[in-house]
C-alpha cells in the first residue's frame, strides 16, 4: 500500500481519537454526578495518547525530520502509547469501583506509570538510535492497552455499575455496545498489531498495518457514537432524577407551608373560639344573659374560621388581610383582649407604609398572632405591647409581655417558635427574641422592604 495512503489512514486514526478525547473532557461535566462519568478523564487521557502515537509519524514525515532524528520519534510515540494505555488501563480498573475506594488503586497504578516512563526515558537517553523503540511500543501495547481495553469492556458489559445502578439501567444496552468496541480495540491495538514487528512478519507489515489503522479509526468512530449515546442517556436520567428531587423538595415545601398556615391561623382561631366557651361556661350559672353573648360570639369566631378554611382549601393561599397593616394589628389585639381579657396596646412610629405585598403583610400578621397566643397559653402576663415602627429602609415589630419568661415556658412541644422563624426567614428579615426569668418575652422582627416596596 502506498506510504500517502498510509498517513492518511494513521492521521484519520489520531483524529478520530482526538475527537473522542476532546468529546469526553467537555461533555463529561455536564453530567459529573455519576462516578463512572466523572472518572473518564482517564479515558481521555487515553484518546489523546492514542491520538498523539498515531501522529507521531505523520508529523515526522510533514516536518522531513533529517535522517540522524527519526529515531527520536518512535521512542516519543512509546512515551504517548505507555501514558494512553495506562489511561485505558486505570479507567478500566478503577470505573466500577464505588466512589472513595479507587484512591490507593490510582495511587499504585501512577507509581506504574511513574516507573514505566523513566525505563522509556532511560532507554532513549541510553541508545536513541536502537530498534529497541519498536519494542518499547509493542510492550506498550501489549502490556498496557491489551489489558486495559479488555478491563475497560468486562467493566462496561457488565450488567450494572454497583456504583451507579440507578442512573445507568437505561444505559445498559448502550455501555455493553461500547465495550465490544473497547474489547475490539483491544485485540486489533494491543493483541494483533504488536505481531507484526517480530521476525518474519516485518515484510508483511506495511500493508497490514495501513488496515489496522482503518480498522482502529471505526474503533474510534464507534467509541465516540456509543459515549455520545451513553451520555445522553445519563444526562436525561440525572435531569430526570433532578426533577424529581425538586418536585418532591417543592412538595415538602408545600407541607410545611400548609402545616404553618393551619397553626398559626386555624388552629389560634379555634383556640380563641375554645376561650370564649370556657368563659361562656363559667358564666352560666351566674349571668346566663353573658353567656349567652359569649357563645354568639364563639360561634361567630367558628363561622368566620370555618369560612377562612373553604377560602384556603380553594386558593392554597390561607387568607390575605385586605386592610393596612396598622388596621390589622388593632382588630388582631382588640380580638385578643376580648378573649384573654389582658391589657393590650399597640403604638406605631414612623409613617405607615401600605407598599408591602398581601404575603408578606401576612406573614407578619400571623407572626404577631402566634406571639399573642404565646402569650396567652404560656406568659401568665398582664400585659402585652406591640410597637410597630415605619423606618426609610425596614420595619420594625416588637411583641413585648410582662410574663414569666421564656425560661419557665415549655418548650417541647409545639412549632410556635419554629413557624415564627421561618417566616422571618420567608420575610428575608431578622428575629430576636430576649427574655429573662419574671421579665417576660420581647420579640423584635426587623424586615427590608423590598425593591418594589420602597
Amino acid at each position: 500500500m502506498p506510504t500517502g495512503v498510509a498517513v492518511i489512514l494513521e492521521f484519520l486514526q489520531g483524529l478520530a481519537f482526538f475527537v473522542l478525547g476532546l468529546f469526553i473532557l467537555l461533555a463529561a461535566p455536564r453530567v459529573g454526578r455519576v462516578n463512572i462519568i466523572r472518572r473518564l478523564p482517564l479515558l481521555a487521557l487515553f484518546a489523546f495518547g492514542e491520538a498523539a502515537a498515531a501522529w507521531t509519524p505523520v508529523l515526522t514525515a510533514a516536518l522531513s525530520f533529517s535522517s540522524d532524528l527519526t529515531a527520536l520519534p518512535l521512542w516519543l510515540r512509546a512515551g504517548f502509547l505507555s501514558l494512553g494505555g495506562w489511561g485505558l488501563l486505570a479507567w478500566g480498573l478503577v470505573a466500577p469501583l464505588p466512589a472513595g475506594r479507587d484512591r490507593r488503586l490510582l495511587a499504585f497504578l501512577l507509581l506504574l506509570l511513574f516507573f514505566w516512563l523513566a525505563v522509556l526515558f532511560i532507554a532513549a537517553v541510553a541508545s536513541p538510535y536502537d530498534p529497541a523503540a519498536h519494542w518499547a511500543r509493542v510492550a506498550a501495547r501489549g502490556l498496557l492497552i491489551l489489558p486495559g481495553g479488555l478491563m475497560a469492556a468486562r467493566g462496561l458489559n457488565q450488567p450494572s455499575f454497583p456504583s451507579d445502578t440507578p442512573v445507568l439501567q437505561a444505559a445498559r444496552h448502550p455501555l455493553r455496545r461500547v465495550g465490544t468496541v473497547f474489547a475490539a480495540f483491544a485485540i486489533l491495538a494491543g493483541g494483533i498489531y504488536p505481531l507484526f514487528f517480530f521476525p518474519g512478519l516485518t515484510a508483511l507489515s506495511a500493508p497490514f498495518l495501513a488496515v489496522l489503522s482503518g480498522l482502529l479509526t471505526l474503533c474510534g468512530v464507534g467509541m465516540i457514537y456509543g459515549l455520545v449515546r451513553v451520555l445522553n442517556i445519563v444526562q436525561q436520567e440525572v435531569e430526570e432524577w433532578v426533577e424529581n428531587v425538586r418536585q418532591s423538595q417543592a412538595l415538602t415545601a408545600d407541607r410545611e407551608r400548609i402545616s404553618r398556615e393551619l397553626h398559626d391561623g386555624i388552629i389560634q382561631s379555634i383556640y380563641a373560639a375554645g376561650l370564649i366557651l370556657e368563659g361562656a361556661r363559667a358564666l352560666i350559672p351566674e349571668d346566663p344573659d353573658a353567656a349567652q353573648v359569649q357563645l354568639t360570639r364563639a360561634m361567630q369566631g367558628l363561622n368566620q374560621t370555618i369560612q377562612d378554611i373553604r377560602r384556603y382549601i380553594f386558593n392554597l393561599r390561607g387568607v390575605a388581610p385586605e386592610a393596612d397593616l396598622v388596621t390589622e394589628l388593632e382588630q388582631l389585639l382588640r380580638d385578643f383582649r376580648i378573649n384573654t381579657l389582658l391589657e393590650t396596646r399597640l403604638i406605631v412610629f414612623g409613617e405607615a407604609r401600605d407598599t408591602l405585598t398581601a404575603e408578606r403583610r401576612q406573614h407578619i400578621l400571623q407572626i404577631v398572632r402566634e406571639a399573642l397566643a404565646n402569650v396567652a397559653r404560656h406568659a401568665h402576663a398582664r400585659r402585652v405591647e406591640v410597637h410597630l415602627s415605619y423606618t426609610p429602609r425596614a420595619l420594625q415589630l416588637q411583641i413585648a409581655d410582662d410574663g414569666v419568661g421564656l425560661a419557665m415556658i415549655p418548650t417541647t412541644t409545639g412549632q410556635g417558635l419554629r413557624n415564627i422563624r421561618e417566616r422571618a426567614r420567608l420575610l428575608e428579615g431578622t428575629l430576636d427574641i430576649d427574655s429573662a426569668p419574671g421579665q417576660g418575652v420581647t420579640i423584635t422582627l426587623t424586615v427590608p422592604y423590598l425593591r418594589g416596596e420602597l
